[in-house]
């Protein structure tokens, strides 16, 4: 089974994925700030390591 979920690090971002009723993954290396988010990541590389085993 799959299962999305909603990479961003803007606060839309973060309203997009609440909407969609989906986790959010705030990306801290972008340009926005969020306080708000199911798990957060400082890379691209760290998306991979959260999610693979």
């Amino acid at each position: 089974m799959k299962s999305p979920v909603y990479v961003g690090d803007t606060i839309g971002d973060q309203k997009a994925a609440n909407f969609a009723e989906i986790p959010f993954v705030y990306a801290e290396y972008g340009f926005g700030e969020v306080d708000q988010y199911d798990y957060s990541i400082k890379s691209l590389e760290d998306l991979v390591k959260l999610f693979l085993p």
